[in-house]
């Protein structure tokens, strides 16, 4: 067998160039990796929002469902009847006190009051004549008494003298007798005091007949708004059919039944939120006017009237609301923002900012309204409590409170 000294040459110088080539790449990469700088992971800082525990007071409220009322609302009949002659006013008239409303025709009772006044002229007319009859019958009773009594006094003398007879003396005394009862009569003269009474008859009459003329004309006992009307010129009316309400709008009032648990909590004067149903739920006030001092028997509840001013307001009578009292009220407390409070397995947690990092504290809740909540643990007033993501947290997570942040109310 020959061999090819010249080949074999060959294969051995590349053998060993590639072998040389693996040995510097392994050395190569092992310096590499001994000098290879090592990454270390970025940590990720949170932002968060945030606010501060806060010592205050809390109030829970209890809503009550009423509508509103007229402050006022008067509903004006005739005090007479008749034929309605003219109406002064619509629904949505404004109307003052003493305002006339509507008129009832007057021509009968006018006609009446005319004969009742002339009664009373006639009447009048015969007391005059009779007190100047009786005046003259008077002063002639009274010459006829001093004749009678000047006759008598000269006859008694003269008897007394015996120069008259018992007869003359009795005759004389008859006649004084006689003037002096003419006299009495004619000082209380029956047909005066009966001509007076006549007068004061027709008078009564007139006065009468004037009431009643006045009443045909029908006016506003308040002022306030037109509310109703059940009237119409040429209809008959009376005291109980036919009428014009009125009603005073200026302020409303609300009637809400309260039970014996919250009554203690109100007084009257205290003012209370009213929601309106009918606007947004819009925030109006209203003042507790009265409190009735006993309660219903059939649920031990209170009847409680609350006002609210309406000269800015534009409410309107019927309007669906809500009345809110407070239920309970405690003072001195510490609150947090009803979001800041986070729930696992039926305790609730707070997850508070201590220096840059997350503190999850367990902690137990008292009253509560739509804003805040008073927390009980191991939390101080002006602690930071996260307010948003909490479900994102971890205990000693490191977080950033942003701007956005604010105290709780």
């Amino acid at each position: 067998m020959k061999f090819n000294l010249s080949r074999i040459r060959q294969i051995k110088k590349r053998t060993i160039i590639i072998g040389l080539l693996v040995i510097a790449a392994a050395l190569g990469g092992n310096y590499a990796l001994k000098h290879r700088k090592v990454e270390v992971p970025a940590v990720t800082v949170k932002n968060v929002k945030a606010q501060k525990v806060a010592l205050g007071s809390l109030s829970t409220m209890v809503d009550y469902a009423s509508k509103f009322d007229p402050v006022q609302e008067v509903q004006v009949f005739p005090k007479t009847g008749g034929r309605v002659a003219s109406l002064n006013v619509d629904i949505g008239s404004k109307v003052s006190s003493g305002q006339v409303l509507f008129t009832i025709d007057a021509s009968d009772l006018q006609a009446q009051l005319q004969i009742q006044q002339q009664s009373l002229a006639v009447a009048e007319e015969n007391l005059a004549k009779t007190r100047l009859s009786s005046q003259q019958t008077l002063e002639k009773s009274q010459i006829t008494y001093n004749d009678a009594q000047k006759d008598y006094n000269n006859e008694k003398a003269l008897y007394d003298g015996g120069a008259a007879s018992k007869q003359d003396l009795d005759s004389a005394k008859t006649k004084y007798d006689n003037a002096a009862i003419e006299l009495n009569a004619a000082q209380d003269d029956l047909a005066v005091s009966a001509a007076e009474a006549q007068v004061e008859q027709a008078k009564a009459s007139v006065n009468a007949a004037q009431v009643q003329l006045d009443n045909l004309t029908v006016v506003s006992p308040i002022s306030g708004v037109v509310s109703a009307k059940d009237v119409k010129v040429g209809g008959m009316v009376s005291s109980q059919s036919g009428s014009v309400t009125v009603i005073d709008s200026s302020s409303m009032v609300a009637e809400i039944s309260v039970p014996d648990l919250v009554i203690g909590k109100i007084k009257v004067g205290q003012t209370v939120p009213v929601s309106i149903n009918a606007l947004k739920d819009k925030k109006v006030s209203g003042v507790i006017t009265t409190i009735s001092p006993n309660s219903d028997a059939k649920d031990n509840s209170y009847l409680v009237k609350v006002k609210i001013d309406n000269s800015q307001s534009g409410l309107t009578a019927g309007m669906f609301i809500k009345v809110s009292l407070p239920a309970e009220s405690e003072s001195n407390i510490l609150l947090v923002p009803n979001q800041a409070l986070s729930i696992e397995n039926n305790v609730n947690y707070l997850y508070a900012v201590v220096n840059g990092k997350v503190k999850k504290i367990a902690v137990t809740v008292g009253i509560s309204d739509n804003k805040n909540t008073e927390v009980k643990g191991n939390i101080t007033k002006g602690m930071e409590v996260v307010t948003e993501g909490q479900s994102f947290l971890n205990e000693g997570e490191k977080v950033n409170i942003v701007e956005g942040s604010s105290k709780s109310e």
